[in-house]
């Protein structure tokens, strides 16, 4: 089953040993390990050809664990 890059970029490594950036639109190489696949799979970085794309967990910058305590912040 051939799959396709959802992220806007990720790096694989090819079965060559190099490191490889495919862009978001990009079908995965076929000399890229199951385990690999599977992972990106997982994170949402990559999906199978004709499945809805899953989202990659996002983190949003300034969320109030990012803060400074309380006492720490000049107000």
């Amino acid at each position: 089953m051939s799959h396709i890059v959802t992220a806007p970029l990720v790096g694989v490594n090819g079965a060559d040993g190099k490191v490889k950036y495919l862009y978001q639109g990009t079908e995965v190489p076929s000399d890229v390990s199951r385990e690999d696949v599977d992972r990106l799979v997982a994170d949402g970085l990559v999906s199978a050809v004709g499945e809805a794309p899953k989202a990659a967990t996002k983190r949003t910058a300034g969320v109030k664990s990012d803060s400074a305590p309380a006492a720490a912040r000049e107000d």
